[in-house]
């Protein structure tokens, strides 16, 4: 009877042994499998996270290049307001000239209007005289 006491106990302790060892063996089994999970969540996560950083590296690439256009058209917008600038001093120069030659032109034109005048009434005169001076020589 002790001897069938201790092969019933052996027994059980066997059974018991094997549900301890199938439950190791099917935790072990979630284990892996979950570790599986989570390197495939880590790998999806590593790509992810490259992705932006390809993401970040070509936007920095744009903003340098945007950076260079926004310095070149500040450069070239400078250029051309220094000469609208100087388009405006040369216009404005031509314009006090202009106004001059034409005060200028008005004054010659009076001057050669009253030369003319003179000119016409100094001839008229003059042909007076000659006339007179022909009457006189013929009544000599």
């Amino acid at each position: 009877m002790k001897a069938a006491r201790e092969t019933k106990l052996e027994k059980e302790t066997i059974a018991e042994s094997d549900a301890a060892l199938d439950n190791l063996q099917s935790s072990f089994r979630e284990s892996k499998a979950y570790a599986t999970q989570l390197e495939q969540q880590l790998a999806d996560q590593v790509q992810i996270c490259t992705d932006l950083q390809n993401n970040l590296d070509t936007s920095h690439v744009l903003i340098n290049t945007l950076h260079t256009e926004i310095l070149s058209l500040k450069s070239k917008n400078s250029d051309i307001y220094h000469q609208l600038h100087m388009e405006r001093q040369h216009c404005k120069r031509a314009t006090s000239k202009h106004g001059s030659m034409a005060s200028q032109i008005l004054l010659l034109k009076k001057a050669d209007a009253i030369s003319s005048a003179q000119l016409s009434k100094g001839l008229r005169d003059s042909a007076d005289t000659i006339t007179k001076l022909l009457k006189m020589n013929e009544d000599l």
